[in-house]
């Protein structure tokens, strides 16, 4: 199996001091999170300078129908993460025969194929009977589609520890929409939604095209698929998946969801806009756990639980700390972002209520990221299931009550309570699963072999 240059660095160990161990989780997020991160940190810039243009360019409810296709494309990528993704990150690495890896892969890129066929199906059929003019409809259905399917591209690359496949497929999107984007600004009269969500999709594209080559050359393997009877035995526990993916992105997305369903996507909007900020943050921690899971399924394998667990606490405090090092800085900077940013159409809306209690969530969500990473890799998908299924009732009545009795701002506390829920309850999960395991060193296995 050939891979790239510095797509793997060695895991530290229990038995090294604790000085040696932070450089260890530094040196972790200068490399191996820097090639990830550091490509995702350009899609992240491309979104937000995105986000910043059609904030100024559109009206409110043309922002509001832009930022809800995200959510329904964030919502067949959790599907796609549930079925396919994930158990391809968590279940192949571990396979040592290299024939067998790649028939389960193949499995799965079959799997892929036929979601994005029915999402393609779904969507269209929608849009054509449904009262949403056709093009809006069908360029929603095309990006939601690809952007699941790109979703799995890049895990590809993650789970054959080759995390500079997916970044140079992120960077082929990063180009290709750029440029797309500003050929119809220089083209087109009236930048519409459905312009911008057509050239989002082809650059996706685009992107899996690279990383398919960068993995596969120009060999058969590009069109290798399998059938997928095998997959009863990961059905057993990706139903549980799928039904964690899906209640975690309700937990944090009812607001979006009630709110555009009750009153409209200009109600939602101005949340939406203060979610700007907050984007690369929510793209990093996705980042990082796509590309650590295989890494934790190895090594938990080989029960070098105690190596997990000072991984995932350092990595915790490191992810802590960025994310309310941001907050301080939007603070600072906040009368010229309000200026910028919200003055010409949010000027009538709460923006600093909103971007605070934003903040407050993207601390809690960074908190639990990396033991839902380990509880993942663990295998331990009922858990999580039954963590976020009570996480996303308690953030649905929250929202619905405080949107029935006060304004759609205060919605976002009742998704702060349950990114709290969330935070402690997978923490104390994780401790309790790992302390209960026992653990054994890389030396201790070198002379057991």
């Amino acid at each position: 199996m050939s891979t790239d240059v510095n797509d793997s660095s060695p895991h530290s160990e229990p038995s090294m001091k604790v000085g040696s161990l932070l450089s260890k989780a530094i040196g972790l997020a200068t490399s191996r999170l820097a090639l990830s991160v550091g490509a995702q940190a350009m899609v992240s810039g491309f979104h937000f300078a995105l986000n910043l243009l059609l904030l100024r360019l559109v009206s409110p409810y043309e922002y509001g129908v832009f930022a809800f296709a995200f959510v329904m494309a964030m919502f067949a990528s959790a599907v796609n993460n549930a079925l396919i993704s994930t158990p391809l990150t968590v279940y192949t690495p571990v396979i040592e025969d290299e024939p067998e890896r790649t028939q389960q892969e193949a499995m799965f890129s079959t799997l892929n194929l036929l979601l994005f066929a029915l999402l393609m199906l779904f969507g269209a059929s929608y849009a054509l009977w449904s009262e949403i003019p056709n093009t809006v409809g069908l360029s929603v259905t095309a990006f939601v589609a690809v952007y699941s399917a790109r979703h799995y591209s890049r895990s590809t690359g993650y789970a054959r520890m080759r995390p500079l496949v997916a970044a140079s497929g992120d960077t082929t999107y990063v180009v290709t929409g750029a440029t797309i984007i500003a050929c119809l600004l220089l083209i087109v009269d009236q930048l519409t939604i459905s312009h911008v969500l057509l050239a989002l999709a082809a650059a996706n594209l685009c992107a899996m095209l690279m990383e398919r080559f960068r993995l596969h050359g120009f060999s058969r393997r590009w069109f290798l698929l399998s059938k997928i009877n095998s997959y009863n035995k990961v059905w057993e526990q990706s139903r549980w998946a799928l039904a964690g993916s899906l209640t975690t992105l309700f937990l944090a997305q009812a607001h979006s969801v009630i709110i555009t369903s009750t009153h409209g996507p200009d109600a939602y909007a101005p949340l939406a806009a203060g979610f700007v900020l907050f984007g690369p943050v929510r793209v990093a921690l996705l980042t990082w756990q796509n590309m650590v899971k295989p890494e934790l399924a190895v090594d938990l394998s080989k029960s070098k639980h105690a190596a997990v667990r000072a991984q995932i606490k350092i990595t915790t405090l490191l992810m802590m700390a960025a994310v309310i090092g941001l907050g301080l800085c939007l603070w600072i900077g906040w009368p010229w972002i309000y200026q910028f940013l919200y003055a010409e159409q949010y000027s009538d809306q709460p923006m600093a209520m909103i971007v605070t209690m934003w903040s407050i969530i993207a601390v809690f969500a960074a908190s639990y990221n990396a033991p839902a990473a380990a509880l993942q890799a663990m295998r331990d998908f009922r858990v999580l299931a039954i963590a976020s299924i009570y996480g996303a009732m308690l953030s649905g009545v929250l929202v619905a009550l405080t949107l029935y009795f006060f304004k759609p701002e205060t919605t976002l506390f009742g998704i702060l309570a349950a990114e709290v829920f969330m935070a402690f309850f997978l923490t104390y999960t994780l401790y309790s699963r790992l302390h209960a395991q026992p653990s054994v060193t890389a030396s201790s296995q070198d002379k057991a072999s």
